[in-house]
């Protein structure tokens, strides 16, 4: 099994793009696993398809090739079967049984998979790559769309893996349960140009961040020093060209020498000369210093200016007492329709559990959905949603989150603004949302652009028509909902394929968001910004 694989001055250009997405990376990656993050859009998946050979690079090598080597990647969605199911969903063997166990996959998943639910998809991906035995085994956001028990289960079988390991995540959890080292993607500014360097930071993200944080604050500190010694230098400068002029008034103001003694006026002529000459040089040198100490702050690095404040919507509650209302019962999945607890078709898959504003979908024991006498469906109690009310919806995969959310999108009043974020976006969907991007006036293109720009996202690049990133797919879905001036916000796991500052962006908007929200996520500091703490 190799040891190691080396990025060598790698660069990449897509072929319809006129400037490189990123120049001159190089990288070592060792056995264990390494993360990788940035801001959407920098290229995160690009270069993670460059390393398991999936792409290949504009300029520049990775060695050994990745096409000497077998690479599984694990893409972040899962709408397709993964490489590799047949094989692995007819091994019997003892090491594909101990796979499956140890991933908590059912014998029946590999032949209904269009039936499973989006975690358990992705540990049947992630057992399939695991399968293949890889030398070089690619995570890209593994806990997208997965709950609280799901990433446990994914974090166990990283740690079981002893390849070349790179983790493509915001998810901090997993990242410092896992990564021994971490690869970002950071914008810097030098000469008055933004651009993309890849870093390396030792240990997993809490410190990699630390360390990150400090090196930010050094070279703004050591940025805010040269800017002092330009200033003092060319003040300096200003002085010596003050002084020179003064010296050249008094000059010629005359000093009055006997025009017969020719010795006393050519000794002056000649001191005025020497000091002329002695005033030009050392003007000069403190010019010279003015030019090195500008070129020097000219080329100075320092990360890229973030676009700073929330995200601006003047929304106005609703004046209803009541947004959305379902009865108590069992509200059957896949359909949402309610039926009576005592309506003697059988016990409950999962149960709703509500204290306040935070409701828990809970698996009740010793029950499956295909077990004799239950029903697929979760018991609820009556539940309702003012006006002003965040409700935050945490579970289990399976227990029935979506479907509960869709009965109570059933009960919303139609002329109701209401904005809807599913989980998973269609694969026409960046296309359709850029054609309304290009469509909108100048006013409401005006708050679309602010809005996506403070979630951390390039304006330019989007309004230059390229396809958006997952990540940049959320953003733009989101700031073009907030158009309407929704008074209702249903927002299905917000957060996956966001940034780690959009998320934090995101939270701190949702929190002092007038209007009512229901938000479901595996993100409980998520839920707790933007719902209060249990």
């Amino acid at each position: 099994m190799v040891g190691n694989l080396v990025l060598h001055d790698i660069s990449y250009q897509y072929t319809d793009s006129s400037e490189p997405l990123f120049k001159h990376f190089n990288a070592s990656l060792s056995r264990g696993w390494t993360a990788l993050l940035a801001d959407n859009g920098l290229g995160k998946t690009t270069l993670a398809q460059l390393i398991c050979g999936r792409r290949t690079p504009t300029q520049g090598e990775v060695q050994p090739s990745p096409r000497t080597l077998i690479c599984a990647y694990c893409e972040q969605e899962c709408v397709s079967e993964p490489e590799g199911l047949a094989e692995f969903r007819d091994d019997w063997s003892a090491e594909s049984i101990a796979l499956r166990d140890e991933l908590g996959i059912g014998d029946d998943w590999g032949y209904r998979y269009d039936t499973l639910s989006g975690g358990e998809r992705k540990r049947l991906q992630i057992a399939c790559a695991l399968y293949s035995r890889p030398d070089v085994l690619v995570l890209d956001e593994p806990t997208n769309h997965v709950d609280e028990h799901t990433r446990g289960i994914v974090a166990e079988a990283m740690r079981g893996f002893h390849g070349i390991g790179l983790l493509v995540s915001h998810d901090v959890e997993l990242i410092d349960a896992t990564c021994g080292q971490c690869l970002m993607l950071e914008r810097r500014h030098a000469d008055g140009a933004n651009y993309v360097v890849l870093e390396r930071y030792a240990g997993n993200y809490s410190k990699a961040n630390t360390t990150r944080a400090l090196m930010a604050e050094h070279a703004v500190q050591q940025l805010k020093d040269a800017k002092a010694k330009q200033r003092s230098l060319e003040h300096a400068k200003e002085r010596r060209r003050q002084m020179m002029e003064a010296a050249a008034r008094r000059k010629h103001a005359g000093h009055t020498i006997d025009r017969l003694d020719h010795d006393a006026r050519n000794s002056h002529k000649w001191l005025d000369k020497q000091r002329d000459k002695a005033s030009a040089a050392s003007y000069r040198a403190l010019g010279s210093r003015v030019n090195m100490a500008a070129a020097a702050v000219r080329t100075m690095e320092v990360g890229a200016k973030r676009y700073d404040g929330g995200i601006l919507a003047d929304i106005v509650p609703s004046v209803r007492r009541e947004l959305a209302h379902v009865d108590s019962g069992i509200v059957c999945f896949g359909t949402a329709e309610r039926v009576a607890q005592d309506s003697g078709r059988g016990m409950p898959v999962s149960a709703l559990q509500v204290e306040g504003n935070r409701w828990s979908a809970r698996m009740l024991p010793d029950t499956g959905q295909e077990a004799e006498g239950t029903i697929p469906g979760m018991l609820i109690p009556a539940l309702s949603v003012g006006p002003c009310d965040h409700i935050g919806l945490e579970g289990r995969n399976g227990s029935g989150k979506s479907t509960l959310v869709r009965a109570l999108l059933s009960s919303v009043a139609c002329d109701l603004p209401t904005m809807t974020v599913e989980q998973v976006a269609s694969p026409t969907e960046g296309r359709h949302l850029l054609a309304q991007l290009h469509a909108l006036d100048a006013d409401a293109l005006s708050q679309v652009v602010a809005a996506y720009a403070r979630l951390n996202a390039d304006p330019d690049r989007l309004m230059a028509g390229e396809e958006p990133s997952p990540g940049q797919l959320q953003k733009l879905r989101l700031c073009l909902g907030l158009l309407h001036s929704p008074q209702l916000m249903v927002l299905d796991e917000p957060t996956n394929h966001l940034d780690l500052n959009s998320k934090h962006t995101l939270a701190s908007f949702l929190h002092s968001y007038r209007g009512a929200v229901i938000v479901v996520s595996h993100e409980r500091w998520f839920l707790d910004e933007v719902c209060g703490k249990q």
